[in-house]
């Protein structure tokens, strides 16, 4: 089991601000006086980052939890098992992604191969968690609804962030995607009987970041 965790990130609104001027004439023809206004509309910086249950442009604390229930006579046989949970179905997860002040970096960060807590016991590797991207069944409007890629999971002992984030290309000044991440367990391993992962302690959690300039 693993979680996916949501990082969203908002700017305040500024308001909008104005100046004026007075013009004062006089004489004994025709008269005309003049003033002008300056109007000036400032735009804060925003990113919004959604992987899984979210509420567009708002926080959301639910981290959904992905399960792959293993058949007991496929143990280890190399048959992948699809996940469960998300908010999609069959282990998948809405991705979002709205920013407007330039190219977004997307990456993830992970402490570790996913554990059952045993000591000695094998572990379960980030590279067999099997990711497949894709569109949403249903587009919102104003983004780009297309597969987007799901930036690789570092597999090294003590994990940590992603080698290769995903870049997300402005058009426009402005980053508008949405897609889906279907999770499968790739299941090529004999493991002892247990839970894996589930916890932060079992490196059960899967954090993604998105970053813009």
């Amino acid at each position: 089991m693993k979680k996916l965790l949501l990082v969203t990130a908002l700017a305040a609104i500024a308001p909008l601000a104005a100046q004026a001027e007075s013009n004062f004439v006089t004489g004994t023809g025709a008269l005309s006086a003049s003033a002008k206004l300056d109007f000036v509309i400032t735009i804060p910086k925003v990113l919004f980052l959604q992987v899984g249950t979210g509420t567009s442009n708002a926080n959301n604390t639910t981290v959904n939890d992905i399960t792959f229930a293993v058949p007991a006579g496929n143990v280890g046989n190399g048959t992948a098992v699809a996940g469960t949970g998300g908010d999609l179905a069959g282990g998948g997860v809405t991705v979002r992604v709205l920013g407007n002040s330039g190219t977004v970096s997307l990456g993830n960060t992970v402490t570790g191969p996913l554990s059952s807590g045993t000591a000695g016991n094998p572990t379960v590797p980030w590279s067999d968690i099997v990711v497949t991207a894709g569109a949403l069944a249903t587009a919102t409007t104003g983004f780009t609804n297309a597969a987007i890629v799901h930036p690789a999971f570092n597999t090294a002992a003590a994990g940590g962030a992603s080698a290769t984030p995903t870049t997300l290309a402005a058009s426009g000044g402005l980053v508008r995607r949405e897609g889906s991440w279907t999770f499968a367990y790739a299941n090529t391993a004999t493991l002892p009987a247990g839970t894996y992962g589930n916890t932060v302690a079992n490196n059960g959690t899967v954090t993604y970041t998105a970053t813009a300039p």
